[in-house]
């Protein structure tokens, strides 16, 4: 979440990932949901905006919105007035561990996978692409020497089976959506740093 210490108590900056809009209309889009540490909120955009963000936003964005809250009874209402598509940031936990040396390879034990990349294994999925995105997603973390580091997590349904294939980077929950392989080694370039090109 962005520092709010400047801003009057009236105004947010909200950085988080974009979910998805929360009419299923695409016409009458008028709110997004977006995760912000761990929390989803539902914000409601300004009309100038709608048009042209319910045409480029895509669940899995990362986005910051800036606007204005107010109190409605008990409950508070959000409006933004500017979004901006921004870099996700990476995790804390993505420092991969110093490679093994000679002296201390007998000692070492195989170092704890905290990174995944989670990816539906339901039969819709796997027919629209999926089966083919997990083999080009274990090559490509194989080419950056990842392979020991990035877990790929298979799980049941994610409920987004009209956006296959999908899969999601954790930690951070970064869901991306219809992903080509050829999307691949810039998704990973964002969230994971290669230990070493590889030499094969």
């Amino acid at each position: 979440m962005s520092d709010t210490t400047s801003l009057p108590p009236w105004m947010f900056n909200l950085d988080g990932t974009f979910l998805g809009f929360v009419e299923a209309d695409p016409i009458k889009v008028k709110t997004i949901c977006l995760e912000v540490d761990g929390e989803v909120l539902a914000i409601k955009l300004r009309k100038e905006v709608r048009a042209l963000l319910r045409s480029r936003l895509q669940p899995g964005d990362y986005l910051r919105c800036i606007g204005r809250s107010e109190l409605d009874g008990d409950i508070i209402k959000l409006k933004a007035y500017q979004v901006f598509t921004l870099l996700p940031p990476l995790p804390k936990t993505c420092t991969l561990p110093s490679p093994v040396t000679p002296s201390t390879q007998q000692s070492a034990t195989q170092p704890a996978r905290t990174l995944k990349i989670r990816m539906c294994r339901k039969s819709g999925c796997q027919k629209r692409g999926g089966k083919q995105l997990a083999e080009a997603l274990g090559q490509a973390l194989r080419d950056r020497n990842l392979h020991t580091q990035v877990e790929i997590q298979y799980t049941g349904c994610q409920k987004h089976c009209s956006e296959a294939p999908t899969f999601t980077v954790d930690p951070g929950h970064h869901r991306y959506s219809r992903v080509q392989p050829s999307r691949l080694p810039a998704i990973l370039d964002r969230h994971f740093t290669p230990t070493k090109p590889n030499s094969r």
